[in-house]
C-alpha cells in the first residue's frame, strides 16, 4: 500500500473525529474519497472473508454496510473466508473527455480509484478484483476476473446490495407508463427497474443504476416490504477469465439536477473503438411522419406518401432541422413476416426521397421492426440502408429476454456504426448505461413514456418525474413538441384525448429532454402558426456546448439551460400546479444579452386553455434576475442571444493569456494569414504565421474571417503511469476560432492554447468542405525579430551543430531550440503526431525564422481532418525547456489503457550470445543485480534484413551466433527468476507478421517488443506505427521504437510505448558535448533509448569515462534504460565471432552496484544549471532520494551546488561518484559527505567527465 493511500485513510479519521453518527459504522480497512473529499466509500472485510461497503456524503452516512460479491451455484460465496487480499493499489485520474455530442462539449473525468486484488488459494475462481472509483457526483464499483486466471465458474446470484440508512423516498422506471413513486423504501415490495432515484433529505439525492453492461442480464433491483435494503436481483454472467461486471453506480447530488446533468455513466464506458470514425455523427432535431397520417391542412392531406415526405423535408430544410423520421409500414405492415425491409412497398419512393433529402441537407431515418430485422439478414439490411444514404434507423418492438435484447441491441448498434447509421431503439428497449460514449451513433432510445406513443398521452407530473429518473440513464426519445393539443378531430388521427400540456410547455420539453435526436410529432403548419415557439425550436443547434439544470424538484418542476454557439436556451416545465420561479442569470458569461421570454398566458391551463401564451423581449445582463410565471401544466422558453462581440469578429485581434499571466498571445485574423504574436513577460518572442497550406497542389486561398469563438480554461493534474515526475500539472487557457474563407466559404478551426510553459495550436478542417482532400504542403512559419542562434540536426540520430537562423541548410528534426536573447530560449516542435506526416523545420522564406515542411502528403480523411499540435515552448534556460517537457504530454489524449498494471519500467540488459547457456547466465546476472529485463536483439529469428526470416520461430542468424538457443526454456527460466524477456523485431518481419507475432509473443510470455529500423516520416508510416503500438497494448506488450522515430507524447495515450531511440546514443560513441546537446534539445520531446555503455572500450577512448556514464544514466531519461550495451556478464560465454560481437566483461564493484540501482522513473525532476553543449546539472528524485547528475564537456569546472531543493528539514548523507584523475577514465571514485538541506556543496569536475551525487535521507533524521 503506498503512502498516498495511507494519507487517504488518515484524512478520513481526522474528518470523522467526534462524529458519533459515523462511528458505529466505521470500516476497518479501505476508503476511497471523491476528488473534492465530500464523498467517501469505505470497504470492510469481515472475519468470514465477506466484503461490505458503506457510502457517506457530506459527513452523513446514506448507505449503511452493504454486501458485495457473488454466490456460486455451489453455494460458496465470492469472496469468503479462504480468500486473501493479495494487493491494494490506488491512483488518481484527472482527465477530460470531449464527446462528439452530449450535454456539454468538455467533461471532466476526475476520479480516485482503489483496486483490491483478492486471491483464492484453494478453489475457483483463483483471483478477483474489486475496482472502486470515487467521483464528485457519485461512486461506482465493479468486479473483474483477470485474463487467463483459472476456469469458468457458474454463478447463482450477485450479492451486491444497497442498505439505505433511512426510510427515504424513491421513484423508479416503469416502462411506458408513469413512474413508480414517490414511495417510501419500506413500502416497496418486489422487483423494481432502474433508474432508482432516491431523495434522502432536502440536500441529499441519489440514483442507483449500472454502467458498461457487457455481459449478464440488465440490472433489476429487489426489496422486501418493511426494509430499506435493495439487492441486485438480475443474474450475472458466469465468472470466466477476463470477466468484467457492469459498474454498480451510486450517483449523488445535493439537488436532483446534479443527477440529471451527470456524465458518470458515460465516463465508465470505454472510448470508441479506433476502427470506427464517428465524425459523421450529428445530433439535431427531426420531423416525423407517424402522428400526422391523415392530417388535412388547406386542402393537402398528409400520409405515408412521397409528396408528404417532400413537404416535411422542405420544412426541415427551411428551419435547419437535420432529419425526417419515416416510421412503421413504409416497407409493408411492420408485424408481417412477408414485409421485406429492403424491397417492400415504398422502397422506390424511399430511395427517391433519400436523394431529395441529400439535396436539401436533410437526412432520412428509416424504421425497422424486429420482425423484419430478424427474418431478413440484418447485416444486409443495414448495409443496404447505409448504401442508400440513410441517416439512421429507428428499431422497434425488439423481442427476447432483457439479456438477449441487450446482446441484439449491441449487435445492431455496431452494425449501424459500420454503415454510418444513427440508431434509436423503441418500444421497451434495454435501459441506457452510458454506451453512447463507446457508440456515439446510439443517439437515443424510448426509455420512457413517449408522448402519444400508442396514441396515449402522459400527464405533466410524469414529465417532471421522468427527467429526474429515466433521463438519468441517458438520452430518451420522448416525442415532445406537439402543438395541436385539441380533443376530437385534430391533426392526430384517432385521438380522443387532448394533450394535457400547454403550447409553451410542449416547446420547453423539447429542450429539457436530453436526446441526440429530438423528434417533433406535428405538421409544419402547426409549428408555423406559432413563430416565437418555432424560433425556439430552430435555435436548438446541437451539439450543446453546456447544459445545466438550474432548478427543479422531482415530480414538481424543472428549469434547464442548454448553450449553443450563439445563444443560451432555457426551458422550464411544471406539474399540474402553477408556480412562480425566480431565475438569476448568473449562469451567463459577463455581458449584455437580448432575452426573448415566451411564457404561458395569464389564463393558460393544461386542461382548459392550452394555447395561451405571451412573448416579451428585454435587454439584460448576467447580473439580472427574471421571474417566470408557469401556468398549471405549463412552461417557459427563453432564447438568450449572445452579442456579436461574443460570436463573430471578422477582422480583429483575439487576446489570450496564460493561467499565471506570464505569457500572452495576440491572435490576429484578417486577410490571407492568421498570425499569432507570442509575448513572454511583455516582450515579444515570436510570430507564428498559420493557415499556409497547399491542398492537392493548390495553395489554400481566400481572406479569413472568424465566424465563431469558443473559450475555456483547464486547471487539472494527472498521474502518469511512469515518468519524470509523479504528478503532471495541466493548466491552460484556450480559444477555438472557427475561420471562414471568402473563397468558396470553406471553414477551418484554429485551436490555440496558452500555458505558462508555452503556446500550442492545431488545425481542424471542416469535413464537408475538405472531404477526402490531400494536404500537399504546409508552411507554418515561426518568425523572430533577430538572427538568433539555434542548434540543429538533420536526422533524429544525428549530431547537433550550432548556427544562425540565416545559416540554416536543409530540414532540421524537431524539436528545434532557438536562443532569442541571453535569458530566453524557445523550442519549436509538434505533439500528438499519430496519423499525419511528420513535420520538420527549414529556413523560412522571409525574415529570420523557420517554417514547417512535411515529410509527405496528408490524406485528410486518414488524418481525421485535423493536424498535430504545433508548439513553441519558452523558458529562461535550455534546461528549463527539458524540465517542462510534460507540456508535450499534455497535448496528447489521456491514457486509453484501462489496466496498466502490466506496464513496468526498469533497466534492461542485452543478451549478446544468442545461446541458451549465455541467456541463462545473463538472466542470473539480471536477477542478482535487480535488472528487470533481458533483451534478445537482432538475430534471434534469423537475419533481420532478410524478408524470409520468420519472427514466429527461433532461428539464430549464423553470422551473429552459432546457438543453440532454446527460447521457451529461457523464458521459463527468466520467469522463475523474476526477469522479463524482451525481443527485437525488424520492420521487415513487423510489416509481414505483426498480427501474428503479437498474440504469439503474449502466449510465449514475452513482456515487450523492440521495433527495429521502422519506417518513419510519411503519413502511412506514422499511422501504421502508432497502430502497431495500440495493437501491442491489446496483448499487454510494451514497446521500444528504434532508429529514426522521435516521440511527440503518444506515451501518455498509450503508455505501453515506454521509450524510443531517435537519439544519438552510445552506439554512435558521442562526445560529451554532443551528449549535452542531446540533453538540452532531443530530451524536450520525451524518453530516449540511449543504449548506455559502461565497460566498452569506447567509453574511455571516445566518450567521457565511466563516471560520466553514471551521470548520463540519470540525466538521459528512459523508462527502459538499456545498460551495459556492449558488455556481457562475467559468466556469460564469449562469442567467437559474429557481427557486433561483444567482448567487454562486466566487473562488479561499488560503482556498478550503484549503476544497477539507478531508477529509471522519477517523482520529481529539476535542471539546476548548465550551458548549451558545455555542462549540465540535473537533479531527480525517487522517493526521498535525490540523484544529482553533472556532466562537463569543457575544461575543469567548479560547481557550487545549493541544496535548497531538499524541501524537508532532514539530514541527508551524500555519496559522490566521480572521476578524480583525468587519466583514469575507467575508475569511478567514491566519497561520502554528510549534509542537511541548508548546505551548499562544491564539486570540482575535471574536464570531459561527469559525476553523480546520491543524496539519501538518514533514517534517524
Amino acid at each position: 500500500m503506498n503512502t498516498r493511500f495511507v494519507t487517504f485513510v488518515l484524512l478520513l479519521f481526522v474528518w470523522l473525529e467526534g462524529n458519533s453518527v459515523w462511528a458505529q459504522y466505521l470500516p476497518k480497512l479501505y476508503q476511497v474519497f471523491s476528488p473534492d473529499k465530500k464523498l467517501v466509500m469505505a470497504i470492510q472485510r469481515h472475519n468470514d472473508g465477506l466484503l461490505t461497503y458503506t457510502f457517506a456524503a457530506n459527513r452523513e452516512v446514506l448507505i449503511k454496510e452493504s454486501s458485495l460479491g457473488f454466490k456460486l451455484e455451489s453455494q460458496e460465496t465470492v469472496p469468503s473466508s479462504g480468500w486473501k487480499i493479495e494487493n491494494v493499489s490506488d491512483r488518481q485520474v484527472r482527465n477530460e473527455w470531449r464527446p462528439l455530442w452530449g450535454k456539454r462539449a468538455v467533461v471532466k473525468d476526475h476520479f480516485n480509484e482503489l483496486v483490491i486484488d483478492l486471491l483464492n488459494p484453494a478453489g475457483q475462481p483463483e483471483r478477483m478484483q474489486l475496482v472502486v472509483r470515487g467521483y464528485n457526483d457519485g461512486f461506482a464499483f465493479c468486479y473483474k476476473i483477470p485474463e487467463g486466471e483459472g476456469e469458468c465458474v457458474n454463478v447463482q446470484s450477485e450479492l451486491t446490495a444497497y442498505n439505505f440508512a433511512g426510510d427515504y423516498t424513491a421513484w423508479f422506471y416503469n416502462g411506458e407508463n408513469h413512474n413508480i413513486g414517490p414511495e417510501k423504501l419500506t413500502e416497496t415490495d418486489g422487483t423494481r427497474l432502474p433508474v432508482m432515484t432516491v431523495k434522502a433529505g432536502d440536500r441529499h439525492y441519489m440514483a442507483i443504476h449500472e454502467a458498461c453492461l457487457e455481459t449478464g442480464a440488465p440490472l433489476v433491483l429487489q426489496s422486501k416490504g418493511g426494509e430499506s435494503l435493495f439487492s441486485v436481483a438480475s443474474k450475472p454472467a458466469d465468472l470466466s477469465p477476463g470477466y468484467t461486471s457492469a459498474w454498480r453506480v451510486v450517483l449523488y447530488g445535493t439537488t436532483p439536477g446534479v443527477l440529471t446533468d451527470s456524465h458518470l455513466l458515460e465516463l465508465l464506458n470505454p472510448d470508441p473503438d479506433s476502427r470506427y470514425d464517428f465524425s459523421w455523427v450529428k445530433p439535431g432535431l427531426a420531423v416525423w411522419d407517424w402522428r400526422i397520417n391523415g392530417a388535412v391542412w388547406d386542402g393537402f392531406t398528409y400520409g405515408m406518401s412521397y409528396p408528404s415526405w417532400v413537404r416535411m423535408v422542405d420544412f426541415a430544410a427551411e428551419q435547419g432541422f437535420k432529419y425526417l423520421v419515416l416510421d412503421a409500414n413504409w416497407y409493408g405492415p411492420e408485424f408481417e413476416s412477408d414485409s421485406d425491409p429492403v424491397k417492400g412497398e415504398k422502397a422506390q419512393d424511399v430511395q427517391r426521397l433519400l436523394k431529395y433529402g441529400k439535396e436539401k441537407g436533410v437526412g432520412i431515418w428509416l424504421y425497422l421492426n424486429d420482425v423484419g430485422g430478424r427474418k431478413y439478414p440484418i447485416e444486409k439490411t443495414l448495409k443496404q440502408y447505409g448504401d442508400w444514404g440513410a441517416a439512421g434507423v429507428k428499431y422497434g418492438f425488439m423481442s427476447g429476454t432483457q439479456e438477449e435484447k441487450n446482446r441484439w441491441t449491441k449487435k445492431i448498434t455496431e452494425l449501424c456504426a459500420q454503415n454510418r447509421l444513427l440508431v434509436d431503439f423503441h418500444d421497451g428497449p434495454v435501459h441506457p448505461y452510458g454506451q453512447m460514449r463507446t457508440w456515439p451513433n446510439a443517439v437515443t432510445r424510448e426509455y420512457c413514456h413517449a408522448q402519444l406513443d400508442g396514441h396515449h398521452v402522459f400527464e405533466p407530473k410524469t414529465f417532471v418525474t421522468t427527467v429526474f429518473v429515466n433521463m438519468v440513464a441517458g438520452p430518451v426519445d420522448m416525442n415532445n413538441g406537439m402543438f395541436d393539443l385539441r380533443q376530437g378531430h385534430t391533426t392526430r388521427v384517432d385521438e380522443s384525448q387532448p394533450v394535457p400540456s400547454t403550447l409553451v410547455s410542449e416547446a420547453a420539453r423539447t429542450l429539457i429532454t436530453f436526446s441526440g435526436v429530438t423528434i417533433l410529432p406535428d405538421i409544419p403548419e402547426y409549428y408555423r402558426k406559432y413563430p416565437a415557439l418555432l424560433n425556439f425550436l430552430s435555435a436548438q443547434k446541437m451539439p450543446w456546448r453546456e447544459s445545466r439544470t438550474l432548478a427543479g424538484e422531482i415530480g414538481e418542476y424543472i428549469v434547464m439551460m442548454r448553450e449553443t454557439d450563439d445563444a443560451y436556451l432555457v426551458g422550464a416545465a411544471t406539474n399540474e400546479s402553477g408556480r412562480m420561479i425566480d431565475l438569476p442569470l448568473s449562469f451567463l458569461e459577463k455581458g449584455k444579452y437580448t432575452v426573448e421570454v415566451i411564457e404561458d398566458g395569464d389564463d393558460a391551463h393544461y386542461l382548459t386553455n392550452r394555447e395561451s401564451l405571451k412573448t416579451t423581449t428585454r435587454q439584460l445582463t448576467n447580473n439580472d434576475k427574471l421571474t417566470l410565471k408557469l401556468a398549471p401544466g405549463g412552461g417557459a422558453c427563453l432564447v438568450i442571444k449572445k452579442t456579436p462581440s461574443m460570436r463573430v469578429r471578422e477582422q480583429a485581434t483575439f487576446p489570450l493569456v496564460s493561467p499565471s499571466e506570464k505569457m500572452n498571445a495576440d491572435i490576429k485574423v484578417g486577410g490571407k494569414n492568421v498570425e499569432i504574436d507570442l509575448f513572454d513577460n511583455g516582450e515579444k518572442v515570436v510570430t507564428a504565421k498559420t493557415l499556409q497550406f497547399s491542398l492537392d497542389e493548390n495553395t489554400l486561398k481566400g481572406n479569413w474571417t472568424v465566424t465563431n469563438q469558443k473559450r475555456k480554461s483547464v486547471d487539472q493534474t494527472w498521474q502518469p503511469v511512469y515518468g519524470e515526475r509523479s504528478v503532471v500539472t495541466d493548466r491552460y487557457n484556450e480559444v477555438e476560432l472557427t475561420l471562414q474563407s471568402d473563397e468558396n466559404r470553406k471553414e477551418m478551426v484554429l485551436s490555440v492554447r496558452l500555458y505558462d510553459e508555452g503556446l500550442a495550436f492545431r488545425y481542424a478542417f471542416d469535413k464537408l468542405d475538405f472531404w477526402n482532400r490531400t494536404v500537399t504542403d504546409e508552411k507554418t512559419q515561426f518568425l523572430f525579430q533577430e538572427d538568433c542562434k539555434t542548434w540543429v540536426t538533420g536526422m533524429a540520430q544525428g549530431a547537433y551543430s550550432e548556427t544562425k537562423l540565416s545559416g540554416l541548410k536543409g530540414a532540421a528534426d524537431r524539436p528545434q531550440v532557438i536562443q532569442v536573447d541571453d535569458n530566453r530560449f524557445v523550442a519549436i516542435g509538434e505533439a500528438a503526431l499519430v496519423d499525419y506526416s511528420r513535420m520538420k523545420l527549414e529556413k523560412s522564406e522571409a525574415g529570420f525564422g523557420v517554417q514547417s515542411v512535411l515529410s509527405g502528403k496528408v490524406n485528410l480523411d486518414l488524418a481525421g481532418y485535423r493536424s498535430p499540435w504545433r508548439y513553441v515552448m519558452v523558458a529562461g534556460h535550455p534546461g528549463k525547456l527539458v524540465e517542462n517537457n510534460y507540456f508535450v504530454l499534455n497535448l496528447n489524449e489521456p491514457n486509453q489503457i484501462a489496466n496498466t498494471n502490466w506496464i513496468k519500467p526498469g533497466q534492461v540488459i542485452r543478451e549478446v550470445t544468442l545461446t541458451t547457456t549465455g541467456s541463462m547466465a545473463c538472466i542470473d546476472f539480471a536477477a542478482e543485480n535487480n535488472i528487470a529485463y533481458v533483451l534478445f536483439d537482432a538475430g534471434w529469428y534469423g537475419a533481420e534484413e532478410d524478408v524470409k526470416s520468420d519472427a514466429t520461430t527461433v532461428t539464430v542468424d549464423p553470422t551473429r551466433s552459432k546457438g543453440p538457443l532454446d527460447l521457451p526454456k529461457v523464458i521459463e527460466y527468466a520467469n522463475s527468476k523474476g526477469v522479463g524477456i524482451l525481443v527485437y523485431v525488424n520492420k521487415k518481419a513487423l510489416h509481414q507478421q505483426l498480427d501474428e507475432i503479437l498474440p504469439l509473443y503474449k502466449k510465449w510470455g514475452i513482456k515487450g517488443v523492440k521495433y527495429g529500423f521502422v519506417n518513419v516520416g510519411d503519413q502511412y508510416a506514422t499511422a501504421w506505427l502508432h497502430q502497431a503500438v495500440r495493437k501491442a497494448a491489446k496483448y499487454e506488450l510494451m514497446v521500444d521504437i528504434h532508429d529514426e522515430y522521435r516521440p511527440t507524447g503518444y506515451s501518455r495515450t498509450y503508455p505501453n510505448l515506454l521509450t524510443q531511440e531517435g537519439i544519438r546514443g552510445d552506439e554512435e560513441s558521442p562526445s560529451l558535448d554532443q551528449t549535452i546537446y542531446t540533453l538540452y534539445n532531443r530530451m524536450i520531446c520525451g524518453a530516449g533509448d540511449y543504449t548506455n555503455c559502461y565497460f566498452a572500450e569506447r567509453v574511455t577512448k571516445k566518450m567521457g569515462g565511466r563516471a560520466a556514464q553514471l551521470a548520463k544514466l540519470v540525466a538521459i531519461y528512459s523508462p527502459w534504460q538499456f545498460v551495459y550495451w556492449y558488455d556481457r556478464p562475467e559468466k556469460s560465454p564469449r562469442r567467437a565471432s559474429g557481427a557486433g560481437s561483444v567482448e567487454s566483461v562486466i566487473k562488479t564493484d561499488a560503482a556498478t552496484r550503484f549503476y544497477n540501482s539507478i531508477p529509471t522513473v522519477w517523482d520529481e525532476t529539476r535542471f539546476l544549471e548548465g550551458e548549451m553543449g558545455k555542462y549540465a546539472v540535473v537533479a531527480r528524485r525517487s522517493g526521498s532520494d535525490w540523484y544529482v547528475s553533472m556532466l562537463n564537456a569543457g575544461d575543469k569546472k567548479q560547481i557550487s551546488l545549493p541544496l535548497d531543493f531538499l524541501k524537508n528539514k532532514k539530514n541527508y548523507t551524500a555519496t559522490l561518484y566521480y572521476q578524480a584523475s583525468k587519466q583514469k577514465k575507467d575508475v569511478v571514485d567514491i566519497k561520502k559527505i554528510k549534509l542537511d538541506d541548508r548546505s551548499e556543496i562544491t564539486i570540482d569536475l575535471i574536464g570531459n567527465s561527469g559525476c553523480v551525487l546520491h543524496l539519501r535521507q538518514n533514517i534517524s533524521g
